[in-house]
């Protein structure tokens, strides 16, 4: 394919569209899984390569007008525009689409080749918010739509009630069903003229009327009518700005429409509709985007087995797996459509995925469960040795077509193998040759080599070369790393067991810098996750005497305020860690005796509080931290907690216990509850299951 019909000057200005679009902010939220380069390819081919004169028209109407990838908003707002206007075809409606342009086409435009040209002044975009509020009641959802898009990508925040309002109107209008189309338009648009000379061309003849009555019934008759990309601009717009929880009924209203319309909708946007639902229902909570989710999910299937229909790009594959893995629910039969679709025709689908799009497609897969229970190991053995091709800087990462595996993609890979339980032996390997390199490089933080050590750890390959390295490098860094990096690195440190010199200096730095954040003036601030898991990995670690018994009170402290924030299973873990600690701490050191009570004393309120909530149907507590109540309990002898520690054993660990009970027969005991039927019942399922295990 040429480019012909471009004279010298047009291909210079397309060019260099091209490269202020790889800096132009995007619209797309950092959690999408492909990477920019993979964003930007497919748009910009199919622009660069008109193929007719009709599609070189086109491509010159949208140069230097619209970024490309609101090149298909536009198409949809325009085809939607002229169906809108009443008898577009022919020489006169041509005129009246290209030298009638009403108020709200003439913001978007100016809008959009703002966009193009990067021009993100905020006097720029305070004058088209305000002229946004002036044609609000005239915009139809196609240009709420491209409305929304433009400002995510200035991302412009200084009116923080605009996008909410948008988002309303686009709820009004997606809920009004039944509604003719060109209703909208007469009472959208300003300027009247162009719906009067519309209406009239219609009135006109019998002809004219009987096509007007034809699609007038095909408008009523599709759901899929409403425009999709506005939907998708919705679910964007609320992502970006973090408005799913303030505007949660506008949401519902929007993805109720967007169900109706789900089978007519193109795959490309349904794709994507259900990957930003995932992150909504991630970050906002709410149930509309999870139920987006699920009964999208027959639909997708549909797709993926029917090869005869609308093609699912690679990309659209990984959007698919990001989203359901990531989501509030899990859909196994889903990942098995999508598997067997990746694997056809001996994995072509995986040869068109760039660096990016592997790993986290890994990282998709590994979230269900152990590789050789759901059949992906052939799948992950792939994904390894593709991704090997990346570190030996084989063509197919060259930098013609993508850049090479970096470091980010590399972390993510090992931990997606390691999450499965799977130790890809020539990947790991081939890493220890490429990361040294790597190490070094000011894209390394102390999170990325916490994920590589825990990667190594739990595989059980504890004497590789790159272990020590990773201890070093991040000696040098932890005493500027954050809170959650320190977390995730103590954790991986505790885990390989260090023994060398610099294993345990590193995790003497760490404990300082920890002592330095809970004391710090945004103490308050920190994750309770992190809390949690720095607690309980220097607890159960062989390393408590490295730390300093100021840093296990104000730990204490810390998870007293957070015990409303966990959940009971972190709960477990608090309680199980401060048990241990308690048993190690000497007559002398009150002070941190009286806080692990308080605690303790802090954690029987709560428990009193939320365990009525807890329903054996519906949200068991798990019966691993059940025993760990029980036990940290009795370890530390609070008396008080007897009742509980009663109630818990018979509603949790009854009448199928799962676990070893002779340690939480012991801290029964200890605990004093004069309960002969529970213990009978606890030490008669303790038998049954020792005879179950023999045979």
């Amino acid at each position: 394919m040429s480019m012909k019909g471009l004279d010298r000057t047009q291909t210079l200005r397309l060019r260099g569209q091209v490269r202020l679009l790889g800096e132009a902010p995007s619209c797309a939220d950092p959690a999408d899984p492909r990477t920019d380069l993979a964003k930007a390819r497919a748009p910009v081919g199919l622009l660069q390569l008109p193929r007719s004169r009709g599609e070189r028209l086109r491509h010159m109407e949208i140069i230097d007008r619209v970024p490309f990838d609101l090149v298909g908003a536009y198409h949809e707002r325009e085809t939607e525009h002229g169906r809108l206007v009443g008898a577009a075809r022919g020489p006169i409606g041509k005129i009246l689409r290209r030298h009638r342009m009403d108020s709200s086409t003439a913001l978007i435009h100016s809008m959009l080749k703002a966009c193009v040209e990067k021009r993100w002044d905020m006097m720029l975009w305070e004058t088209f918010a305000d002229a946004i509020r002036r044609e609000l009641s005239h915009l139809a959802p196609a240009d709420i739509g491209l409305v929304l898009f433009c400002c995510v990508k200035a991302d412009y925040r200084r009116d923080p009630t605009l996008v909410p309002e948008l988002l309303n109107k686009m709820a009004a209008l997606a809920v009004a069903t039944g509604i003719r189309s060109r209703r909208l338009l007469a009472a959208g648009h300003a300027s009247s003229t162009a719906a009067a000379i519309a209406q009239a061309s219609l009135s006109v003849g019998r002809r004219h009327r009987r096509r007007a009555q034809k699609e007038t019934l095909v408008v009523r008759g599709r759901k899929a009518c409403f425009p999709e990309y506005a939907f998708l601009a919705a679910m964007t717009a609320a992502q970006h700005y973090r408005v799913g929880r303030e505007c949660r009924d506008d949401i519902a209203r929007i993805t109720t429409r967007a169900l109706e319309g789900c089978s007519g909708m193109s795959s490309y946007v349904l794709c994507r509709l259900v990957h930003r639902a995932s992150n909504l229902a991630n970050e906002a909570g709410g149930s509309s985007p999870g139920k987006f989710l699920q009964r999208a999910a027959p639909e997708l299937r549909q797709r993926l087995q029917d090869s005869s229909g609308e093609e699912l790009s690679s990309s659209d594959l990984c959007l698919i797996a990001h989203a359901y893995a990531h989501g509030p629910m899990k859909a196994d039969i889903l990942f098995k459509d999508l598997r067997k679709r990746l694997m056809d025709n001996d994995g072509v689908s995986l040869l068109k995925l760039s660096a990016g799009e592997l790993s986290n497609l890994a990282n998709a897969f590994s979230k269900l469960s152990n590789a050789s229970q759901n059949g992906s190991l052939e799948l992950f053995d792939r994904l390894g040795r593709q991704l090997m091709q990346g570190l030996r800087g084989s063509t197919a990462f060259t930098q013609e077509n993508q850049d090479a595996l970096d470091l980010r993609n590399v972390c993510v890979s090992l931990n997606a193998f390691a999450q499965a339980s799977l130790r890809h032996e020539p990947f790991f390997v081939a890493c220890e040759d490429y990361l040294p390199a790597l190490l070094h490089s000011r894209d390394c933080d102390v999170r990325q080599l916490a994920m590589i050590a825990h990667a190594y750890v739990r595989v059980g390959l504890l004497q590789s070369c790159l272990l020590p390295l990773v201890w070093e490098r991040a000696t040098r860094l932890a005493p500027t790393c954050d809170m959650q990096s320190v977390s995730l690195m103590i954790f991986a440190v505790t885990k390989a067991a260090v023994s060398d010199a610099s294993g345990k200096g590193l995790l003497s730095t760490l404990t300082s810098r920890l002592s330095e954040l809970l004391r710090g003036r945004q103490s308050r601030l920190l994750p309770s996750q992190t809390i949690v898991v720095s607690t309980y990995a220097l607890a159960k670690s062989g390393y408590k005497g490295l730390v300093e018994k100021a840093v296990w009170i104000a730990l204490a402290q810390h998870a007293r305020r957070k015990l409303f924030d966990v959940s009971l299973s972190e709960a477990a873990n608090l309680a199980s860690a401060f048990a241990e600690v308690l048993k190690d701490t000497p007559q002398d050191c009150s002070t941190l005796s009286e806080e692990i009570n308080f605690f303790f004393a802090d954690l029987l309120e709560v428990l009193k509080h939320r365990l009525p909530l807890e329903s054996i149907a519906t949200r068991p507590l798990p019966q691993q931290a059940a025993s760990k109540f029980i036990i940290a309990f009795g370890d530390a002898q609070c008396y008080e907690a007897a009742g509980v520690a009663q109630e818990i054993a018979r509603r949790f660990l009854l009448p199928k216990p799962q676990l070893p009970l002779r340690p939480m027969i012991q801290a029964i005991s200890k605990l004093q509850v004069h309960d002969e039927d529970l213990v009978q019942a606890l030490t008669m399922a303790q038998k049954a299951n020792l005879v179950q295990r023999r045979h």
